[in-house]
């Protein structure tokens, strides 16, 4: 069970596409380390926070995201896993990724932000394109999320096989819901955050005003959450109570995600 829920067939190689994505994840680490050496020498401030913590928050994010993307990818039949739409999507992904930590690492040296910034016609332009970025980077979880589960050639358990669908597709759905919200307004914050309002430590959640960014973080994260859920079930539950399982698990984390979205756009705090 454990090797049909979880493990590619034995002796099979990495392809390029888990190549690509391993890659990302570790340059992505390295970003982070980097950024944490800029922290603590460089104390400035930008919005009441330290100018090198969405650097290091990005960096994590980015790599969790493509780490995941790897381990799915090796689960994968090798017809699947080395054909030409999973190494352009890993591909895209990662370029994507480079992309938009590498403007937000050099905004942050320049002590600009890179989010929600109109001052000036390059940065309105750059923010363009990291929206773009980050619909790409997202949407290559949904395609790889379908193609692993589509591939009947895989040997993934049924729990397995439901959670990725569910958690990659649904998250990536729920993912687009809540950024193109917070870009649209140009704000995570309803109302505006007063100025040196409380904040929720490490994450910078808004303790004053609702904060789409929680249900965002939700969202993002059941890219993880829901496989793992599965992996575990593959390996507990009998084939039909470990499907059932993940969806139950989908269905919560959706409607954790859906209650986390309208409190803020209620203008509730998280814990209002």
């Amino acid at each position: 069970m454990l090797k049909e829920a979880a493990m590619p067939a034995e002796g099979m190689r990495i392809g390029t596409a888990e190549m690509v994505l391993w890659t990302g994840a570790v340059v992505m680490l390295l970003v982070l380390a980097l950024c944490a050496l800029f922290w603590s020498v460089d104390k400035r401030l930008l919005n009441e926070a330290s100018l090198w913590a969405k650097p290091m928050k990005f960096a994590i994010s980015l790599s969790l995201h493509m780490a995941t993307l790897a381990l799915i990818v090796a689960v994968m039949s090798d017809g699947a896993r080395t054909g030409g739409l999973v190494a352009a999507t890993a591909a895209a992904c990662a370029l994507a990724s480079l992309g938009e930590i590498t403007y937000i690492v050099v905004q942050a040296a320049r002590g600009q932000a890179s989010h929600f910034n109109m001052a000036t016609p390059f940065t309105r332009g750059m923010y363009t394109a990291m929206a773009v970025g980050a619909v790409i980077l997202t949407v290559a979880a949904a395609i790889i999320g379908l193609v692993a589960a589509t591939d009947r050639q895989a040997e993934i358990a049924p729990a397995l096989r439901h959670a990725i669908a569910l958690g990659l597709v649904g998250g990536t759905m729920l993912t687009l819901v809540t950024a193109f919200t917070i870009g649209g307004r140009l704000s995570p914050h309803v109302p505006a955050e007063p100025a040196g309002g409380a904040r929720m430590a490490l994450t910078g959640w808004s303790l004053r005003v609702g904060d789409i960014r929680v249900s965002h973080f939700l969202a993002t994260h059941m890219m993880q959450v829901v496989p793992l859920a599965g992996l575990t079930a593959a390996r507990l539950l009998p084939g039909g109570a470990g499907v059932a399982a993940v969806w139950v698990v989908a269905a919560a984390w959706s409607a954790l995600v859906l209650v986390a979205y309208q409190q803020a756009l209620a203008g509730r705090p998280l814990f209002g």
